[in-house]
């Protein structure tokens, strides 16, 4: 796993430190309940990348109470949360957005489609946008929820990113909530502002685990249940990696060094700058 994007392992939902400090459950981006993402409360629902020997074509995925069960691999109501080793983050050319606790548990790290945004705002994007007047990025998402791969063009207002998506495929009922409380409807069109994907950082293993469900897709197609083989490890490789690259640079932080020192340099390696007197 060292130089790899992958997914969380059961036993790693299960065991690791960071993990148990924030819950095993985790937060649903409304992107992800547009893909057909199945939440409860909030949580979302995320596979891991071991298969259910006891079934076969399941995989172990984690509820949004922090549960582990298996699943057909084949089911479209459950996500993705990926993880990535710190190395990629240390050496990329992605420039760290910002650390938000001062236990640097927490990092801001590429960017996603992943919040809707309220009505009055979407009207005048969806004006823009049907008269031709919507400035396009050079980027678009992939979404792997069906098998015919589809396309989000980013559009940029006003120095912040968005998506259109034509018609949601909401799996819950038509009285679901967005997370800013807008109703969720399959077959409405909505706009998704871009934003920076938070991870959390577990030092010990070296990895950053998404702290959302960014986005809803089965974990094959068909009756499978290798990750090798799997429709989320040709997403998260070919796809999803190179797509939370921001279109536009964002600015480094004076903090990144230091987090990086941190986490590669042993305690006992460091060594104070010496002052030019």
């Amino acid at each position: 796993m060292e130089n790899e994007i992958t997914l969380l392992t059961k036993e790693q939902v299960e065991n690791l430190d960071i993990l148990k400090k924030y819950g095993k459950e985790a937060e649903e981006t409304d992107f992800y309940k547009s893909q057909r993402g199945l939440g409860i409360a909030g949580k979302g629902f995320y596979w891991t990348k071991t298969p259910d020997s006891d079934r076969s074509g399941s995989v172990f995925n984690v509820y949004p109470n922090g549960n582990v069960y298996g699943d057909g691999a084949y089911n479209t109501g459950f996500g993705v949360r990926p993880v990535i080793p710190l190395s990629q983050i240390y050496r990329s050319k992605i420039k760290l957005n910002k650390v938000l606790e001062s236990s640097r548990d927490i990092v801001e790290y590429g960017e996603y489609p992943q919040f809707v945004i309220e009505e009055d705002l979407e009207e005048e994007l969806e004006n823009l946008y049907q008269e031709d007047r919507l400035k396009k990025t050079k980027k678009s998402y992939t979404s792997m929820l069906k098998e015919e791969k589809e396309k989000y063009q980013e559009y940029i207002y006003q120095n912040n990113k968005y998506i259109r998506i034509k018609e949601a495929n909401i799996l819950s009922s038509d009285c679901d909530e967005f997370v800013n409380g807008r109703k969720a409807k399959t077959g409405e069109t909505y706009w998704v502002k871009v934003e920076p994907i938070e991870w959390l950082i577990d030092k010990k293993e070296s990895i950053a685990i998404s702290k959302n469900v960014l986005t809803g897709m089965p974990f094959s197609y068909k009756d499978n249940s290798n990750y090798e083989e799997s429709v989320v490890k040709v997403f998260l490789e070919d796809y999803f990696i190179k797509e939370i690259k921001p279109s536009i640079d964002m600015e480094k932080i004076d903090n990144l060094v230091d987090l990086m020192f941190d986490v590669y340099v042993p305690k006992e390696k460091k060594v104070k700058q010496k002052i030019k007197k």
